[in-house]
């Protein structure tokens, strides 16, 4: 039995997450600004959403930050004028705790389910269909969407009320990206020492130095790719979101400090658009050295 879904967004995440629908049985309606991207997925089995009211019981949204959620779901031709009493709103994008307790409250006001569900596993995640969900939502709502949430992912997890799986998506990626500064570091050192980088790299995953980040990142590294399926804009707003949280709580931590620092300026260096890696380059920079396979 397929189930009737719509997906807003597809750029190089909602594209693998749409395609996986369809392979598990969805009937898929999408959305997206660019024609070229609809047309893709078409042509992959899903049709093309058309202006007006909302018929599919589940609506899936993956878009860069707060500002595009603000601009796809409020309004008068927002997602949430359009959508019926009693379906579920899935935000899988990255927002911050207001964007996703905000977009909770005028979902409950109109009778709509909301699930806060970003994920982490990267583009390459997203189209194996292995991600992983971190939900913050009641019971019923995570109820409504787990089935649409399983077919695009390799686990769920339900971390509590809304915004705890913003805030726990924040978090991972606050992980993430000092273990991307941290490692661009210890291999620029590394090969000052005399060490071949793939060498070192070899030896960082069967140490007390590994992590999904050196499994995942280290051989794009290591092969002079920046991943440029996340790129250095989104590393910088995710960094500006985790220091909101910092302010909000009045903790701040040095590691996530630093790797706002460097990030940011790479940022200023290679630009919006360069891939999230490009950051290992200012290491190697300083440094005066190459940590790229020899």
């Amino acid at each position: 039995m397929t189930s009737s879904t719509r997906f807003v967004g597809l750029g190089s995440m909602g594209a693998g997450m749409v395609r996986n629908l369809l392979k598990n049985g969805f009937d898929v309606t999408v959305d997206d600004l660019s024609p070229e991207r609809v047309a893709a997925l078409v042509a992959d089995g899903a049709t093309a959403g058309t202006p007006g009211p909302i018929s599919e019981p589940v609506v899936m949204m993956s878009v860069p930050g707060p500002p595009e959620v603000e601009a796809v779901c409020f309004g008068e031709h927002g997602l949430l004028s359009r959508m019926q009493p009693g379906s579920v709103l899935v935000n899988l994008s990255t927002v911050n705790l207001a964007n996703a307790m905000a977009l909770d409250a005028a979902a409950t006001e109109r009778g709509i389910l909301c699930v806060d569900a970003p994920v982490t596993g990267a583009a390459d995640g997203a189209a194996d269909g292995t991600l992983v969900i971190m939900c913050g939502a009641t019971d019923e709502a995570l109820s409504a969407a787990r089935p649409a949430l399983e077919a695009i992912s390799a686990s769920i997890h339900h971390m509590g009320p809304t915004s705890t799986g913003t805030a726990a998506k924040l978090l991972t990626n606050m992980l993430w990206f000092i273990h991307v500064t941290a490692l661009s570091d210890a291999l620029s050192l590394a090969t000052r020492c005399g060490i071949d980088p793939d060498t070192f790299g070899t030896l960082v995953r069967e140490s007390a130095g590994d992590s999904w980040v050196a499994g995942h990142d280290l051989p794009n590294i290591l092969a002079d790719d920046d991943d440029e399926s996340f790129t250095l804009a989104l590393c910088v707003k995710d960094l500006r979101l985790i220091g909101e949280i910092e302010s909000e709580l009045g903790y701040t931590s040095d590691l996530a400090t630093a790797a706002r620092a460097r990030f940011g300026a790479a940022y200023e260096k290679y630009g919006p658009q360069a891939g999230e890696l490009a950051v290992t380059r200012l290491a190697e920079q300083a440094a005066q050295t190459s940590i790229r396979s020899r």
